[in-house]
């Protein structure tokens, strides 16, 4: 976690959207607010619960907050996991498989 009072946990995109969508409903979004709630609008696969249940599994199994949401907001298959195991070491060879498992089933869910 960075040392900054302002900094906010990683926020999947569709958490993004959900607090975007909120905050537009009190007052009008600026610019780069409303380019960001279009993007997560546009590729959030998740709702905000299912997003957050699945980052907190995910962390359950050692990953980092950074490397969880990476996964909420891609849902990858195995070989796009193996492409951001391959920049994060944190993914082990028996993880992926537990990574795997929890996606699969949160994408049904979502279908």
């Amino acid at each position: 976690m960075i040392n900054n009072p302002n900094y906010i946990d990683d926020l999947s995109l569709a958490e993004v959207k959900k607090i975007l969508t909120e905050k537009g409903k009190d007052k009008e979004l600026n610019y780069e607010q409303k380019l960001a709630l279009e993007h997560a609008k546009l590729f959030a696969k998740l709702t905000p619960l299912k997003a957050e249940k699945l980052k907190k599994e995910l962390m359950e199994l050692d990953l980092s907050s950074e490397v969880a949401v990476k996964i909420v907001d891609i849902l990858p298959n195995a070989i796009e996991l193996d492409l951001i195991a391959e920049k994060n070491k944190t993914i082990t060879e028996e993880n992926k498989e537990k990574i795997l498992e929890l996606v699969s089933k949160y994408k049904k869910d979502e279908e």
